[in-house]
């Protein structure tokens, strides 16, 4: 079951960041329901930390990657030119320089290697349902 919820947002995913791209102007795209400050601020704290389980078993080939989106630009490079300003990429659609800015924080990065644009949490955690 979980691997058909995977799939079945993966691919609402693919669709959303396609059509995104196709349908609205470079950096003109800012995530819906965005937290305030102040919410943002306090819901970690509800988080339960727990230790470390069976980090032996997560395994990167069960989660499929990047996928083309157009040309040689992946998913991770369209969103990278799409949510940065600036954005220089070379001839393999890799961003060389720009600038991403969080609209949940403000924090900002200069490095596109710095910015995830996929999981809030840390992958090999998600499958155990941690």
């Amino acid at each position: 079951m979980r691997r058909v919820a995977f799939l079945a947002t993966a691919t609402a995913l693919t669709f959303a960041v396609t059509t995104v791209t196709t349908s609205t102007a470079a950096n003109a795209f800012t995530p819906p329901n965005i937290p305030s400050a102040s919410t943002a601020s306090s819901e970690p704290a509800a988080l339960t930390v727990d230790i470390e389980r069976n980090s032996g078993t997560y395994n990167r080939d069960l989660f499929p990657h990047w996928i083309t989106i157009s040309g040689a630009c992946n998913t991770r490079e369209t969103v990278l030119k799409r949510d940065g300003s600036g954005v220089v990429t070379n001839s393999s659609c890799a961003a060389t320089s720009g600038r991403w800015t969080s609209p949940y924080d403000g924090a900002t990065w200069t490095a596109a290697s710095d910015v995830d644009i996929d999981h809030m949490v840390s992958a090999p955690v998600t499958p155990r349902g941690n």
